[in-house]
C-alpha cells in the first residue's frame, strides 16, 4: 500500500531530525578528458563498515566484516559528475585537500528512500543516495 503525501512528510522529518548533526560534508573528485573535477556535497551521512576492534566478535564467533569499507547517505538532489572517480572525506574541494583526506573508490551506487509521489519507480525512485566505498590504502 502506497503512502499518502502526508505519511511521506512525517516520515521525512523524522529522517531529518536523525540526520540533524550526524551529517557532513564530502568532495566527489571525478576526472575526464585530461581534467579533473571537484564538487562538494553537504549533508553526508558516513558510516564506517568492517570497522570492529580487535578481539571483538560477533555471536557466532567470527569477526565481522563487511564487502565495503564505508556506506555514505547522500542526499537525493545530489548530481553524480560524469567520470566519478573517488569520494574524499573533506569539506576542501581542491587537490590538496583531497590528497590529505582519506580517499573512497565508488563501488556502487542506489537510489534508496521513500518515493515522494507513487509507488516509487522512475522519478519517484527514492529520496537519497546510499553509496558503497572501498578505502584506498
Amino acid at each position: 500500500m502506497p503512502l499518502d503525501s502526508r505519511k511521506v512528510a512525517h516520515v521525512a522529518a523524522n529522517r531529518a531530525k536523525i540526520r540533524a548533526g550526524r551529517s557532513e560534508t564530502v568532495t566527489l573528485v571525478s576526472a575526464g578528458g585530461g581534467t579533473v573535477g571537484y564538487q562538494t556535497v553537504a549533508g553526508v551521512v558516513w558510516r564506517d563498515a568492517g570497522q570492529v576492534p580487535a578481539g571483538i566478535a560477533s555471536r557466532v564467533g567470527d569477526v565481522t566484516r563487511a564487502p565495503w569499507d564505508a556506506m555514505a547517505e547522500l542526499p537525493g538532489e545530489t548530481v553524480f559528475p560524469d567520470g566519478l572517480k573517488l569520494v574524499a572525506r573533506t569539506a576542501t574541494a581542491t587537490a590538496a585537500g583531497v590528497a590529505a583526506a582519506a580517499r573512497y573508490v565508488v563501488l556502487d551506487k542506489v537510489r534508496a528512500g521513500l518515493g515522494t509521489t507513487g509507488s516509487g519507480g522512475g522519478g519517484n525512485a527514492g529520496n537519497r543516495w546510499m553509496v558503497k566505498l572501498r578505502l584506498l590504502r
